[in-house]
């Protein structure tokens, strides 16, 4: 049985202010507050009978606790488990399980740590210490799966599938988490239902196993990719205070992650104040603000989560990390930058375009096409939300050099590039279609029901008002060729910079 809390609830409508840059759009936005602080954003579009769902947390990786990192990402995996009532065909009988499996849990985990002592201290008992541990891990396992005879597997994802949904998934990056989805007009309801079931009730369940799950993913995705390892030693470099420093969560502590520290980060970051849903379609804004009055009104009111107050100290001087790995040679090159709202911001997102956009960028023309040094070369920004990032991260250019072609002679080529940045002006022409291209992704994804949802949840998160969107465009738009030399000339020095290069190793070479 849900619980509900009687009482009257009060709401604000506030009507959009449109802008000559939105009337472009065509679209206005109905925005409304909660009293418990989530924040609505409705788009009304009748033009086919579907709408598009998103909800931005203000919960990412870069909020995690030294000792839980993973805890965002795997919160998001278990947030798709269900609730209380979804998920599960008799959750009190499941709970006694769960409580049951963490207090093994938690003795298997004081078992390991104590084995050191034990093969130090009292080697002869090393073997029957050793035997307790696999016991435990023999019990935890049929514990799960006793619990496991509870479970209807998938069910959250049956329930919208069966409805027609699309587009229903979820993403953890540094700063924010987005749970999202599509769904036809007359589902509306299901919708407010099941997100704000889960919302109020997240279940935990299938907890170990999916802890293996992502434990596996960080292997996969790391331990075994080339780029991805050399990735990570390249922020971990490039940072050395700021949280943005982990690419990717510790192995060590995600296989240590409790039921507990799920439970705490939710509640420290999922309060409704950090909330913001956006819903974009065939759908009307009053309709809309009585369901959520009737779902969403009754989640509890909570502390305002801790912000992060660690800020990245200025790069003194150049620092450089070699990574030896069976692959072929790669080269990242990495300059702090701003965050979002930096009146520099603008010009790095024009920059970004100008140097690794494609076939005709400066870098793939000067590198691959010329000078045929390269197999290929990217730029972007890290973390890399589309809107821009919370707190400054790093512009980064990626190069693979070709065969007999040294890394050394590819990044002097590079700076070669960068310093024409601040000592030519560029064409007028070159930077006006540099500036229509990013202004007509930035339309098209708009007229798109997931892109506009996804971005209005976002910027509430991000800059507390969703009409930065306006204000971000217009700043792009005014970029000049002065704005270009001066933030070039200003951040892309050696002083600023992190090089992380890819050593090939021979198979079976030691590293």
């Amino acid at each position: 049985m849900k619980k509900i809390i009687t009482g009257l609830v009060l709401f604000f409508l506030v009507a959009a202010i449109t802008a000559p840059a939105q009337d472009e759009f065509r679209f206005q936005v109905n925005e409304f507050t909660l009293k418990n602080g989530m924040t609505f954003l409705v788009v009304e579009r009748p033009t086919a009978p579907v709408f598009s769902g998103v909800i931005c947390a203000g919960a990412g990786s870069a909020l995690e606790k030294q000792g839980a990192i993973g805890t965002a990402h795997l919160l998001e995996h278990m947030m798709f488990k269900g609730s209380r009532m979804v998920g599960t065909s008799d959750y009190e009988s499941e709970k006694d399980f769960w409580i049951k499996e963490d207090s093994v849990w938690a003795r298997l985990e004081r078992a390991v740590r104590e084995e050191r002592y034990v093969r130090l201290n009292h080697p002869e008992k090393l073997a029957e210490h050793q035997a307790y541990i696999e016991s435990l891990r023999t019990l935890l396992d049929s514990l799960a799966q006793a619990s496991s005879q509870y479970v209807i597997q998938n069910e959250f994802d049956l329930l919208y599938s069966r409805q027609g949904a699309a587009d229903f998934n979820a993403s953890t990056a540094y700063d924010f988490t987005h749970y999202y989805v599509s769904l036809p007009s007359n589902r509306l309801e299901l919708w407010f239902n099941m997100e704000s079931d889960r919302l109020k009730y997240p279940a935990f369940r299938e907890f170990f196993t999916e802890r293996a799950v992502v434990s596996e993913e960080r292997r996969l995705s790391v331990e075994n990719e080339s780029d991805a390892k050399l990735f990570e030693q390249l922020i971990g470099t490039a940072f050395i205070a700021h949280p943005y420093q982990l690419f990717w969560e510790w192995q060590s502590e995600v296989n240590n992650l409790t039921r507990q520290d799920m439970a705490d980060f939710f509640n420290a970051y999922y309060t409704p104040q950090n909330l913001t849903a956006a819903i974009v379609g065939d759908v009307k804004t009053a309709e809309v603000q009585k369901l959520a009055e009737k779902y969403f009104a009754d989640i509890p009111v909570r502390p305002d989560p801790d912000p992060i107050y660690t800020e990245e100290i200025p790069q003194t001087g150049e620092r450089r990390v070699e990574v030896h790995f069976e692959a072929n040679p790669a080269l990242i090159i990495a300059y702090h930058k701003t965050s979002f709202d930096s009146p520099d911001e603008p010009a790095f997102r024009v920059i970004e375009r100008l140097l690794g956009e494609g076939r005709t960028s400066r870098l793939y023309k000067s590198l691959v096409l010329d000078k045929q040094i390269c197999l290929s070369v990217s730029v972007d920004v890290f973390p890399g939300n589309s809107l821009g990032d919370k707190y400054p991260g790093v512009f980064n250019i990626y190069a693979y050099p070709k065969e007999g072609i040294s890394s050394l002679e590819v990044e002097q080529a590079i700076y070669e590039e960068l310093n024409k940045l601040v000592l030519t002006p560029v064409d007028s022409k070159e930077l006006t279609k540099i500036k229509n291209n990013i202004d007509a992704d930035f339309i098209w994804y708009s007229y798109n029901n997931m892109g506009l949802a996804y971005n209005l949840a976002t910027t509430v998160n991000l800059a507390k008002d969703w009409r930065y969107l306006s204000t971000m465009r217009k700043n792009l738009l005014a970029v000049t060729p002065a704005d270009i030399q001066r933030v070039a000339g200003q951040y892309f020095t050696e002083t600023n910079r992190t090089v992380a290069t890819l050593v090939p190793t021979e198979k079976g070479e030691a590293r």
